[in-house]
């Protein structure tokens, strides 16, 4: 039994914005960036979609299992108040995934940084396994001892989660203290300090991976707790705000092999071809030539995504091997990996660097030693001496 479906205008749109979005993933460079943008965009959409509307009780219940707000089920009244906004939205996102598939470097940069963690929501859930506390090992009779309040919480009378990452404070100076992240987070610990000594950052770079604070306020008082957890919390969210989390071990070697030509690129997705609409009606010569000169004269103007992005307006960029590798490479020296010393029995950040893509090879060609003559080591014409 067939049922015929009514589609409003609105709800066309939206299902036209959701099958262009799914066909540009497909055309991404890249084979992780398409399955994270096409899980992206069908969450997004599910999102504002009905549960009367939902194909199957198992994925109406998925959707409502999501724990990050921007995925969870709208109710109706929300869904129907912001179709407009969120259509914007939608058809925005559109034009920038097209401009980074025609090689605009900005765009396609950025979104191999949504792609590999260094920003958006996958930087946040890398980031959330750093907020774990190591497992702590059971004593020689085989019993684990009571963690003790964290020493901030204790000190500034706060069960705030930002205060137990750090240490207790120590002096530094005459009115200064310093507080660092607490050794029950190595791994947060070991990133933290690798990435302000390498100096990596997305904008502007962390100070230090320390917290300096005064012990006095402006009128040399004791500084008040409120104030003193406050920047605490200042700090916290930036230094939060500008941490790239380490990425998955073979997924770090997987970049590093495609950023230094280890690994030759070979994802690289061909447009398809339109369809052409087919013409049982025979077309004469004359009507050809006069359609053709017609379509010459009418010079359309090319839309937004088609245009150059940025404030430069560069043109985009051929994507070739050559192109992706230095993507590739922008995208490696912002990431790093956590290997395990057994040694030293700590955890050791490893980050991307550009010595990694091999020396330089020497280009040499023979050349006239006439060209050199009648000059110095400096390569200037001595004074007295005339060049001929």
């Amino acid at each position: 039994m067939l049922f015929s479906l009514r589609y409003s205008a609105s709800q066309l749109k939206t299902i036209h914005l959701l099958r262009a979005c799914l066909r540009e993933t497909t055309y991404l460079p890249d084979a992780a960036a398409r399955q994270y943008f096409r899980r992206y965009v069908l969450h997004r959409f599910k999102a504002y979609q009905p549960a009367r509307n939902g194909t199957a009780s198992i994925d109406t219940a998925a959707v409502e299992r999501y724990k990050h707000r921007s995925f969870k089920r709208r109710k109706e009244s929300v869904i129907r108040e912001r179709t407009r906004a969120t259509q914007q939205k939608a058809q925005k996102g559109l034009n920038y995934l097209r401009r980074a598939n025609q090689g605009a470097n900005s765009c396609l940069q950025k979104v191999l940084l949504f792609t590999y963690g260094r920003m958006g929501r996958r930087r946040y859930t890398l980031l959330s396994g750093l907020l774990e506390p190591e497992p702590v090992s059971p004593g020689p009779e085989g019993l684990i001892e009571p963690a003790a309040a964290p020493p901030l919480q204790q000190l500034y009378h706060s069960n705030a989660r930002f205060l137990s990452f750090f240490t207790a404070p120590r002096s530094h100076g005459q009115d200064m203290v310093k507080m660092e992240i607490s050794p029950e987070y190595p791994r947060l610990r070991t990133v933290l300090k690798t990435q302000v000594a390498a100096g990596v950052s997305i904008g502007r770079a962390i100070k230090s991976d320390q917290l300096t604070t005064p012990v006095n306020n402006i009128w040399d008082r004791p500084m008040p707790i409120k104030r003193a957890r406050n920047n605490v919390r200042r700090w916290y969210a930036m230094a939060m705000d500008k941490l790239l989390p380490p990425l998955p071990e073979k997924e770090f070697d997987r970049l590093r092999g495609l950023a230094t030509g280890e690994i030759k690129w070979r994802d690289g997705v061909k447009p398809r071809n339109p369809a052409v609409e087919l013409n049982t009606v025979l077309v004469t010569s004359e009507d050809r030539t006069h359609a053709l000169i017609e379509d010459a004269l009418f010079l359309p103007k090319p839309s937004l995504a088609d245009r150059p992005a940025g404030r430069g307006k560069s043109r985009p960029s051929t994507i070739n091997r050559r192109f992706m590798k230095r993507m590739y490479m922008s995208i490696y020296i912002l990431s790093c990996k956590l290997v395990w010393s057994e040694e030293r029995s700590r955890w050791n950040a490893e980050w991307g660097s550009r010595k990694h893509a091999g020396p330089l090879q020497p280009y040499t060609s023979p050349v006239d030693a006439s060209l050199f003559s009648g000059v110095d080591h400096r390569g200037k014409v001595p004074q007295g001496r005339v060049s001929p």
